[in-house]
């Protein structure tokens, strides 16, 4: 294979830093191949991404040298021109696109510009490379805008684009790390039937190990900066690698040890559903019923737009729905809605979208707020839990009297989330897409967590996901929902063993467990 990038001892830093983005890294990547940059956030890959996309910043210091197909190798530092075509595709989780024009407009813009052609051509382009990747959604759906489409429909959008340009360098920062397996299992066997026509090169920025078993891809796992191992898939699935590598795959959703609480089938029902109807046509076999028991754990597992939303809206009082919901005995169809906001004060909520918090808050407002506002708790009672709920998710070192929302990551973020559901009290937790967005590590922190929270405060669980992981770590039964209803239930691990339904064969395939997980299933 012809070698398009060979890059050597490469050093990225700011001046005055002693600990710098990326040190002697060194990698080869030929046409036609797939690598894989693979590790938690900050630990390098986005450098190498931003080097070969020609977005280092000004101020960033370079070392090492670099080289471009045949040409000679040149030094990092005079920061050379990439003179091979190179196409970028971000995660649509990250709104790379601008909310005030539609999508295929925008896409076309950078098309044109990267082949030098009039707009009609370009949209031309991104019509036909659209009907190229199998299950992608028509253009005319492209002339709306970003906010009107989902993060799916935008992933295809985007892939789209990137292939049009016939790019010989395809480059991925974690492009389909946060939507759901199967969407994303989907998106990449499209890119790579794409690769294998086109001959392009992919390197793939990924925080998550699902994308070594996704991809089957070289994989070079980085930690700080520095290149930790570097081998095939196989070996990289395998347990005998570096005891970084090995944490990396033990951060993927584990099936619960046996910590969480078993004797919930025998406590009492906290919520009753009885009947209820998703769909506007009212079918007697599409009506739902069930029991969720006191420290329970249910999981609504789906793609979007199969009505496990639409569920949980119901069981939170969002939305009304034909059909009986009764929470802690209490019928929510019969309240008032000012009595169902108060019952809903015993429901928290926790969930990937970075909106859930505001942004101006402090850490602290954030806390004291449902102690004040729904507890009608003395100041000093606040302190003492506020204190005790922020140590419990590790974030007590923080300045909350002065950090907002704003400047924190998205592992904080989440962690706050989970410290405000926490000092509640609440009786039901529903928690959506709770490890989405997140590096390895940080889903193992908050999968323990959540796993915590429900055996301590014996609070029942209901967990809407797309990933038969989650669901697998986080509940003891789930329910399966497809096209606007539910279609199995059942025990997961009994779903996992033998499924029904295609549909839940194909959510269970497409989830990743790991080599570690399927050793602790076994078990």
């Amino acid at each position: 294979m012809t070698a398009l990038v060979e890059i050597n001892d490469l050093r990225v830093g700011r001046q005055g830093s002693a600990t710098p983005e990326l040190d002697r890294f060194s990698l080869t990547l030929s046409a036609g191949e797939t690598v894989l940059l693979l590790g938690e956030t900050g630990c390098g890959k986005d450098a190498v991404l931003r080097l070969l996309a020609g977005s280092l910043e000004q101020d960033q210091e370079i070392s090492g040298t670099i080289r471009f197909g045949e040409n000679d190798p040149v030094q990092a530092a005079t920061r050379p021109t990439n003179p091979l075509r190179v196409a970028y595709v971000p995660s649509a989780a990250l709104h790379p696109l601008s909310p005030t024009a539609p999508v295929a407009q925008q896409l076309t813009r950078v098309i044109g510009h990267k082949l030098r052609c009039p707009q009609g051509a370009a949209r031309e382009e991104l019509r036909t490379a659209l009907e190229r990747l199998a299950g992608a959604p028509p253009i005319g759906m492209l002339d709306r805008f970003p906010g009107q489409l989902d993060n799916a429909t935008l992933c295809w959008a985007l892939l789209a684009a990137a292939t049009a340009v016939t790019p010989e360098i395809v480059l991925c920062d974690h492009s389909f790390a946060d939507i759901s397996p199967l969407v994303a299992r989907t998106l990449i066997g499209a890119l790579l039937a794409e690769q294998q026509r086109l001959g392009f090169a992919v390197l793939y920025g990924g925080r998550i190990p699902q994308a070594v078993a996704r991809l089957g891809a070289r994989t070079i796992v980085l930690q700080r900066g520095c290149m930790i191992e570097e081998g095939e898939a196989a070996r990289m699935m395998s347990g005998q690698t570096h005891s970084y590598t090995r944490s990396l795959f033990h951060a993927l959703p584990q099936p619960d040890a046996g910590r969480l609480n078993r004797t919930s089938t025998r406590s009492e029902a906290l919520l009753q559903v009885q009947g209820l109807m998703l769909q506007a046509e009212k079918k007697a076999r599409n009506a739902i019923s069930f029991e969720l028991r006191r420290g329970a754990s249910l999981a609504l597992v789906g793609e979007d737009g199969s009505g496990r939303r639409g569920m949980a809206r119901a069981i939170m009082g969002l939305d009304r729905r034909p059909g009986r919901i009764l929470f802690d005995a209490v019928d929510l169809n019969l309240l008032s809605e000012a009595m169902t906001s108060r019952l809903r004060r015993r429901i928290a909520f926790v969930t990937s979208d970075d909106a859930a918090l505001d942004p101006r808050m402090t850490l602290w407002d954030v806390i004291d707020e449902p102690l004040r506002v729904h507890l009608k708790l003395s100041r000093e009672l606040t302190t003492g839990y506020r204190e005790a709920a922020l140590k419990r998710v590790g974030l007590a070192s923080h300045d909350g009297r002065r950090l907002t929302v704003a400047a924190l990551s998205a592992f904080d973020r989440r962690r706050l989330q989970i410290a405000r559901a926490v000092v509640a009290a609440p009786l039901l937790v529903v928690v959506d897409e709770p490890l989405r967005g997140l590096d390895a590590v940080a889903r193992a922190t908050i999968r323990d967590l959540l796993a915590e929270f429900r055996l301590e405060q014996q609070a029942a669980f209901l967990v809407v996901t797309a990933d038969f992981a989650v669901a697998r770590a986080l509940a003891d039964d789930a329910m399966i929902f497809h096209e606007g209803r539910m279609i199995e239930r059942g025990p997961v691990r009994e779903l996992l063993r033998a499924p029904r339904e295609s549909a839940t064969r194909a959510l269970i395939e497409a989830a990743d467990f790991g080599p570690l997980s399927r050793a602790a299933e076994a078990v």
